[in-house]
């Protein structure tokens, strides 16, 4: 067997490549691993190789065919996906083997079913849950018997045969990752370790959790560790390489970081590693949701360069909707003790949100939005639902009882023409079910923009902070005012402009079939010159714009809106306080394209804005009234190092799409606002 000629295998995690997705790549880590376990059980009786682009895999196919080709499959790439496997067939026929694996692989034997007869009938069989020893069992069948490699079962493999699944022995989740060698440290993702890619580290496998929304949920196993020192060594190579690009952020793929002890360590050899290289200067991971002693642990070491600090996705707390997705959330105790233990610490906190879940009103999710601005957390980040082969939500069976209905609407900017077959990828929206309809979801959406404006990219936060202590309205009552303004005031035409520019987008971006939304894309990019159009990540690019270009009439729009709201009750001192705190959310916002980024300028003001910030907003801001005192709006080492790594390698983008990267790259977000000092 050794003097044969090595088999040729070809792993893809493929994505697209546009301007627009310079910042939305990822070191392919999943195939790496399978790639790496692969070689190092096989040696040289194979040959692997790594590809994200469709064109240097499809040249390499046809200059030096492979024997088999391995997928990595996810809802960004299932199109594209779908096209080179009949790409592939027509290419080489029968004479490869197809593989193809991923989150999108549903662990139940009816929706396999259904996956290899509708969505990917050319394949030979898909891999279930964890990759490494499936394939690598099927390559040992192919090596010594290629004819009949698909006669007898493969452990964790599943194939049809005469239209009826075979499937292998369960291997689920049970890899011993502790003989899993490093694809980092072996140099098999050198290739990816460059400005076009952002850097993945996976610290553990496995979450306990079993949330229906979540492809993870479906899965049962093990939590485990990779060696200590395996991790170690990753972290240093990778912050070597990435020494010279600070605004590159490091990405943890574990689904719960601080559930094991430790993973304080870790922590503290990434910290290691910033003072060492001068990278990460951001990381970005989700910590356990239980938010552990250990959490807490490892947030006192990374908190000041954490993206989201910490984080308790809580999605919903209607509990009817908990119990049908199979989630217990943290209480309200642990909620109010992690957002005081984050405070006074100074860590941000951070909340995330669905909207259509199984019996989920409108009223019960703003509750929710609004009991999340009262506790306290600095972001908020509000989704809607959508739902992808591989999550429980997803079965036939669930669409149905839930009254699940959906509509379609393009994924960021992921689509192209190859070959003169135009290719493009979708998310699959809940727009309705039994307990709210398509307008509920349309006034929401509105709100998700707000929140993500404010409560993420801090957006006039001291002025909305200060109009919420009005008790007769909410401030998700203000953002809907601002997104429907009253016609019977007189608005700046600007504004009215960009409140409809994005209603529309909004409505557009959603189709009835997937069929329509390609076709709408497939019309645009022509129209386009064979070119991506703005992103349909309608969230950034708005306020992208909103920030940065519409600056001329935020002041008076949003005094105008107080008078609004507040009416008859305004008094002199209110306008006057709103006013000075719009001139402070302005000020305190780095301006990206000066020539100098520090801020020399100086802000006089009354009240104490950092000790009610400190304290949650939770008291009226005239609570803080002090001497006049003058602001000055300072730029540390770290905001400095990240926006102008942003700067030297943005020269080409034009302004919007400039604006657009920014909010992509830059985190914590705060790195886009100055420091605020006395």
């Amino acid at each position: 067997m050794q003097n044969k000629k090595p088999i040729k295998v070809m792993f893809t995690d493929f994505a697209y490549y546009n301007r627009y997705t310079k910042v939305q790549m990822y070191v392919p880590l999943g195939i790496g691993y399978i790639a790496q376990y692969a070689k190092q059980k096989f040696g040289n009786e194979i040959e692997v190789s790594l590809h994200k682009e469709i064109d240097k895999f499809l040249n390499e196919v046809k200059k030096n065919p492979p024997d088999v080709v391995g997928m990595s499959l996810y809802y960004w790439n299932d199109a594209i996906n779908k096209y080179v496997t009949k790409k592939l067939r027509e290419i080489l026929g029968n004479k490869v083997t197809i593989i193809i694996g991923g989150p999108s692989i549903d662990s139940d034997i009816k929706q396999q079913k259904i996956f290899l007869k509708k969505s990917f009938p050319l394949v030979d069989g898909i891999v279930i849950n964890e990759g490494e020893i499936a394939f690598s069992n099927l390559l040992e069948k192919i090596l010594s018997d290629k004819k009949n490699a698909f006669i007898e079962p493969i452990d964790g493999l599943s194939f049809l045969k005469e239209g009826e699944i075979i499937s292998g022995r369960p291997i689920g989740t049970s890899t011993d990752i502790s003989k899993l060698g490093s694809p980092f440290l072996s140099g098999l993702l050198d290739d990816f370790l460059h400005s076009d890619y952002q850097p993945l580290i996976q610290t553990s496998r496995f979450c306990p959790y079993t949330c229906a929304f979540c492809v993870s949920g479906k899965n049962r196993g093990k939590l485990r560790g990779f060696p200590i020192e395996q991790v170690r060594d990753e972290i240093n190579y990778v912050a070597k390489k990435f020494a010279d690009r600070p605004h590159h952020m490091l990405y943890l793929a574990d689904e719960n970081f601080g559930i094991l002890k430790r993973d304080v360590e870790i922590a503290k050899i990434i910290k290691e590693a910033k003072l060492k290289f001068g990278y990460p200067q951001s990381i970005s991971f989700y910590n356990d949701k239980r938010f552990t002693e250990t959490s807490r642990e490892v947030l006192e070491v990374l908190g000041d360069i954490s993206k989201m600090g910490v984080t308790l996705s809580l999605q919903t707390e209607n509990p009817e909707v908990l119990k049908a997705i199979n989630r217990r959330n943290v209480t309200n105790e642990e909620i109010d003790n992690a957002i005081m233990w984050a405070n006074k610490l100074n860590i941000s906190t951070s909340t995330e949100l669905i909207f259509g879940l199984p019996y989920e009103t409108k009223a019960s999710y703003v509750d929710t939005l609004n009991k999340s601005i009262e506790r306290g957390f600095d972001a908020i980040l509000s989704h809607a639902l959508f739902i992808m082969d591989g999550i429980e939500l997803n079965r036939p069976d669930i669409r149905t009882k839930y009254g699940i209905k959906t509509k379609f609407r393009p994924l960021n900017s992921s689509y192209f023409k190859h070959e003169k077959e135009f290719i493009a990828e979708h998310e699959e929206v809940v727009v309705s079910t039994n307990t709210f309809d398509y307008e509920d979801y349309l006034d929401v959406r509105k709100l998700n923009f707000m929140f993500y404006s404010v409560f993420t990219l801090n957006f006039q936060k001291w002025f909305f902070q200060f109009i919420k202590f009005n008790k007769e309205i909410s401030i998700s009552d203000v953002f809907t005012k601002f997104m429907n303004p009253n016609p019977n005031l007189n608005w700046p035409s600007e504004y009215i402009k960009f409140v409809k520019d994005f209603t529309n987008a909004a409505k557009s971006e959603l189709f009835d079939t997937k069929e329509d939304m390609v076709k709408y894309l497939k019309k645009l990019y022509e129209e386009n010159n064979n070119d991506v159009a703005e992103p349909s990540r309608i969230n950034v690019a708005f306020v992208a714009r909103l920030i940065y270009q519409e600056k001329k009439w935020i002041k008076d729009v949003l005094l105008t809106l107080l008078k609004d709201v507040l009416g008859e009750k305004m008094t002199d001192k209110d306008y006057n306080i709103a006013s000075s705190l719009i001139d402070l959310g302005t000020l305190e916002r780095i301006d990206l394209k000066a020539e100098k980024l520090n801020n020399n300028n100086e802000y006089v003001i009354s009240y104490d804005i950092n000790e009610w910030k400190k304290n949650k907003f939770k008291k009226p801001i005239y609570d803080y009234e002090i001497e006049k005192k003058k602001i000055k709006f300072l730029t540390c080492n770290n905001r400095l190092s990240q926006i102008n790594g942003l700067r030297q390698h943005s020269e080409e983008l034009v302004t919007e799409d400039f604006y657009i990267k920014a909010i992509d790259s830059i985190n914590p977000r705060s790195n886009l606002l100055h420091i605020l000092d006395y």
